[in-house]
């Protein structure tokens, strides 16, 4: 005895039983194994509803095929016809149970294939659709050819976009190149108009930002800081050129040093004409660098000089007028003080008891002022008519 699967419903048996207990189909004398795959079958079945191998027909079975109605009255009672019906329609019957499985199977695999594929498929697009506005927007050239390697078969028009696309930023890289070898503001510039959109934009701000302050500080003038505040209040040198121009403006000559000048020489060569001692001596420093080109002259050396004018008694006037020819450069001495170094002109007009020795004479000046209002260096130089 063996256990087996009932060929009608699957559910365990014993091959001698007379019928399956779960669904009543006869089991013993109704049965074979199939020399081919070893499945058990109906023997009144043509072919092996598992492996469709042809079936060899035990000519000492009746088929009494009916059997599998679970009654022994079948095996001996019943006319003709229904003994040849009944094996008919068992076959019948177990013929549909048998193909109709591979045929859903197939239909089932069939479906999932399609599914499959039309996901896979949306899938794809979605993805191109997504890449393709990635690399429009992007001005990365390695992105916009990562497209194109890609997506071979993206829409014409993806592709054409794209194409045009990269073949601008392509001009763009070659226009960026030529102006960075230029070196030149003018051609930085030129590029921003073409391309003001372009990755390049900042870095080309920046040059420029820097040639500025290049011109700016060889120049060192007032109004080359300015010029480059005006344009760059968010430049890289703003600092520096602020600090530039303070310092610059701090030495520019103002009409109150003009006049701080004016009225210290004035004073002086007033009191040289007049022969004033105290005032004279007022005007000038302790100890002067040079003084009609003798070093480190002291007061007495210029009231000497003032003497030795006054000295011959046939002069009865000497009088100086400066021709306001001033040049100034003011430097600063820090903590708000400023020193001059001045050069100027003056006559000196001399008058006798006798007309006919009456003189005039021009005398270039060359001098220095102390931040105390000192003259600390004056030489004369007499210019010839």
């Amino acid at each position: 005895m063996a256990i087996i699967k009932c060929p009608e419903c699957g559910h365990q048996v014993s091959d001698k039983a007379a019928t399956c207990p779960s669904c009543g189909v006869g089991i013993a004398g109704n049965i074979t194994t199939c020399p081919e795959c070893g499945e058990i079958v109906f023997k009144d079945l043509t072919l092996c509803p598992n492996c469709h191998c042809p079936l060899i027909q035990d000519s000492s079975t009746t088929v009494s095929g009916n059997s599998r109605n679970g009654t022994e009255k079948d095996d001996v009672t019943g006319d003709s016809d229904s003994k040849t019906k009944a094996p008919q329609s068992a076959s019948t019957g177990k013929s549909k149970k048998s193909y109709t499985p591979w045929g859903v199977s197939f239909i089932i695999a069939l479906a999932i294939v399609f599914v499959g594929l039309y996901f896979y498929k949306s899938t794809q697009i979605k993805n191109e659709i997504e890449a393709y506005q990635n690399a429009m927007t992007s001005s990365e050239p390695a992105v916009l050819q990562n497209y194109l390697d890609m997506y071979v078969d993206a829409p014409s028009e993806h592709r054409d976009s794209i194409i045009s696309h990269l073949e601008q930023l392509k001009k763009v890289d070659g226009d960026w190149t030529n102006a960075v070898a230029s070196g030149s503001k003018s051609a930085l510039l030129r590029y921003l108009q073409l391309h003001p959109n372009s990755i390049y934009v900042a870095e080309a701000k920046i040059m420029i930002d820097s040639l500025d302050w290049i011109e700016a500080s060889q120049k060192n003038t007032i109004e080359a800081y300015q010029k480059y505040i005006d344009e760059h209040a968010d430049g890289m040198y703003i600092d520096q050129a602020n600090d530039a121009y303070t310092q610059l403006d701090a030495k520019k000559v103002n009409n109150d040093d003009k006049a701080r000048v004016s009225n210290l020489f004035s004073t002086f060569f007033n009191a040289l004409g007049n022969g004033d001692e105290p005032t004279l001596t007022s005007c000038v420093d302790n100890i002067m660098t040079s003084f009609l080109h003798k070093a480190n002259a002291s007061k007495t050396d210029v009231i000497g000089y003032m003497n030795k004018l006054h000295q011959n008694p046939e002069v009865s006037r000497i009088e100086y007028r400066m021709n306001n020819d001033w040049k100034i450069e003011k430097k600063d001495d820090g903590n708000g003080s400023f020193s001059y170094s001045v050069n100027f002109s003056v006559d000196q007009t001399t008058e006798c008891t006798d007309p006919s020795d009456n003189s005039f004479n021009t005398y270039k000046i060359s001098a220095k002022i102390s931040s105390d209002d000192k003259i600390t260096e004056l030489n004369m130089q007499r210019i010839v008519q």
